[in-house]
């Protein structure tokens, strides 16, 4: 094995999608790239290289990680919001927000929203009942109204692991051995959707896992109540201009505040 090779595995097992990329937290990441400069500034004042070497591993982590210290992703939010700098994310509401879903079995999963009346094959189509459209929006209704600690608590609540709720920034923190970020839209619309499939008497593991796929059905804004409509970055958020710089990206996204409810 060469060394090249040996060291894209170890960046692989150092890796962290859930914190990274689309799922990035910048006030985490601002934060930690702060504590690693000072922490090589100090080192280097004793020695020069071990500073260096500090400044390198510090931000190889960061980049890899998201973050380099435990519980960063709790508390960096609350110590970034006074700043007069915005370091919150520049896309779209939705575009890099994470979600409920966890790994599962998607067969099971739709064989599940068949047989309880959720999802209506039509020869290749699918469609979603209409009763139970009316209960999920009746309940992002209700969540759209709660305070947005009151939403992380419900997030939570609904989530497929033990994971406390918070609130930080805009954005629900779903904080547990896998920290996730989502958006006020995302947070809503899946809750909403666990929430109402537990009258279906679906298990609460296939609930979670059809909370991400069931996003692709919603015709109301999860945040404004508005008209979402299939159609692309460029369209409903003016382009290129956010983290994803793919103006062209399909995306499920209200008309009215631009919110979006879902990205291939």
């Amino acid at each position: 094995m060469t060394g090249f090779e040996s060291l894209r595995r170890i960046a692989e097992r150092l890796r962290r999608p859930e914190h990274t990329g689309e799922n990035r937290c910048f006030p985490c990441t601002v934060l930690n790239t702060a504590i690693v400069g000072v922490a090589a500034l100090a080192l280097s004042r004793r020695s020069r290289p071990l500073g260096v070497l500090a400044l390198a591993v510090g931000l190889a982590l960061v980049s890899l990680r998201g973050y380099v210290v435990p519980g960063t992703p709790r508390f960096a939010p609350a110590l970034v919001d006074p700043l007069p700098v915005a370091f919150g994310h520049e896309s779209p509401a939705g575009v890099e927000s994470g979600s409920l879903a966890d790994e599962g079995d998607p067969e099971a999963m739709m064989e599940a929203l068949v047989e309880a009346g959720v999802i209506v094959p039509d020869g290749d189509q699918l469609y979603l009942d209409d009763d139970f459209r009316t209960a999920w929006e009746d309940r992002m209704a209700d969540l759209r109204d709660r305070s947005g600690e009151e939403l992380a608590a419900r997030t939570a609540a609904a989530s497929h692991s033990s994971v406390e709720g918070e609130f930080h920034g805009e954005r629900v923190l779903l904080a547990g051995d896998r920290d996730a970020w989502l958006s006020p839209a995302i947070a809503i619309a899946e809750t909403a959707a666990v929430e109402a499939l537990a009258d279906r008497g679906i298990s609460h593991e296939l609930r979670v896992q059809a909370a991400e796929p069931l996003r692709t059905f919603a015709r109301t804004c999860p945040v404004c109540a508005g008209r979402v409509t299939d159609t692309t970055l460029r369209n409903c958020c003016g382009g290129p201009g956010g983290v994803s710089g793919d103006p062209e990206r399909p995306v499920r996204a209200c008309a009215e505040c631009n919110a979006v409810v879902f990205a291939e």
